[in-house]
């Protein structure tokens, strides 16, 4: 499968070469490259781990406003990924044109504000404003840059740099998950967000300076690089995207409530099952990090799709029971987890280092439609189908998600 890889590779239609891609700008250390990609783990620690812990919000907000919609709650989280997809081209634009460190300290302190915002909300339209939107415009400059650094850094364990810097959004989703359910605990939702929005503003500007670019990146004069569109291996990566992304957050928006509404467990119970996917997708993005690097990232990337779709299928779905969902949330994980670390790996392996950033955000326009479509559908089926407690047809349709992604992405093989 590397061999695929490699070949296709080399067959890029994008205008780049390798020649010019593996040519640095800036020389590097080891040191110094995995300097850069500590600065990248915090980054993603305090962006994607406040989305990843948003399933213990949502066991709070279903309680605090129950007479609203469970696809209006759920809506929130899918804002939050959305709109950091969606101004992802523009983050990808500001990274080639301005100073990475910059954009980071301003989306610290954007995403930051939105969360503390949110904490005086007295409904949900007010939440879904501050703790979905404001908060998706700050961290979409922060998580953009933080994914391309890696690959431009490390000239070797390119994957194994990525995924480590990626396990900052599992490890933050772990101490998050768990941090909020003690702080709505002990001081309620309210100073639980702010307690976040503070800690994302102190950690995002004490680390932005390690954030540097290394490669001289050619500014685009367009916000969108739509001509990538007309290239039939680019067309194929933007849809399986669309449901990547759709089948990433899902699980950690779904379970944690499912635990307590169809399992009738405590709400502690919800809040463990995500710090049990965020724990092992800790170790997994680090097992497959080192995968990618021997077998190629697509091929790693396929193999995720089908393991995680498996496990929905066949420990998620046809089992209600506390043991097996925890074995669900383990092995979704694992596996899925490496799902937004590899993305990255594979549009590099396919397009070049040097186009990453404008190709990554127009992928996340795509990452976009994803969120924006899961999710809220999801709640749809939970309330219409299973009245607010039967999860079967959301498991279901969270399932073919994976399943499709799958096809998609093992497509690129047949493209030359």
């Amino acid at each position: 499968m590397r061999d695929k890889e490699s070949e296709a590779s080399k067959r890029s239609d994008g205008p780049s070469n390798h020649h010019s891609d593996t040519h640095s700008d800036r020389p590097s250390s080891a040191a110094h490259g995995w300097l850069v990609v500590c600065g990248c783990f915090f980054v993603l620690m305090i962006s994607m781990g406040s989305s990843n812990s948003y399933g213990v919000y949502l066991q709070e907000y279903q309680q605090q406003f129950p007479s609203a919609p469970t696809s209006l709650l759920s809506w929130i989280g899918s804002i939050q990924f959305g709109v950091i997809s969606f101004l992802g081209a523009l983050s990808g634009v500001s990274a080639e044109r301005y100073d990475i460190r910059r954009l980071v300290a301003l989306g610290s302190l954007i995403s930051g504000i939105g969360l503390i915002i949110a904490s005086f909300c007295a409904t949900p339209w007010g939440l879904l404003a501050a703790q979905g939107v404001v908060f998706g415009v700050g961290a979409s400059f922060m998580m953009v840059p933080a994914m391309c650094l890696p690959a431009m850094w490390v000239d070797r364990w390119k994957s194994v740099a990525t995924c480590v810097a990626t396990t900052g959004g599992s490890i933050g989703g772990l101490w998050m998950s768990l941090a909020t359910r003690k702080m709505v605990a002990a001081l309620r939702w309210q100073w639980s967000l702010r307690i976040n929005g503070l800690l994302v503003i102190v950690i995002g500007l004490a680390v932005s300076p390690l954030m540097k670019k290394r490669h001289s990146l050619q500014p685009r004069d367009h916000l969108f690089d739509f001509a990538a569109l007309r290239t039939p291996r680019f067309l194929v990566l933007f849809v399986a995207s669309v449901f990547v992304s759709g089948a990433y957050f899902a699980p950690y928006n779904f379970m944690p409530p499912y635990a307590v509404a169809q399992l009738g467990l405590k709400k502690t119970s919800g809040a463990n099952v995500s710090s049990f996917m965020n724990a092992s997708g800790t170790v997994g993005r680090l097992v497959v990090g080192v995968v990618a690097d021997y077998v190629g990232p697509l091929s790693a990337l396929v193999g995720c799709l089908a393991l995680t779709a498996l496990a929905v299928f066949a420990l998620w779905l046809p089992f209600r029971s506390w043991q097996m969902l925890v074995a669900a949330a383990v092995f979704v994980g694992f596996c899925g987890g490496s799902l937004v670390s590899l993305g990255p790996l594979v549009t590099a392996r396919l397009f070049g280092i040097r186009r990453l950033p404008s190709l990554l955000g127009l992928l996340y326009l795509g990452y976009t439609v994803g969120a924006m479509v899961c999710s809220p559908i999801a709640g749809v089926l939970l309330d219409k189908a299973g009245l607010g407690l039967d999860y079967h047809w959301v498991i279901v349709y969270i399932g073919c998600f994976y399943v499709v992604a799958a096809i998609l992405f093992a497509a690129l093989w047949l493209f030359k």
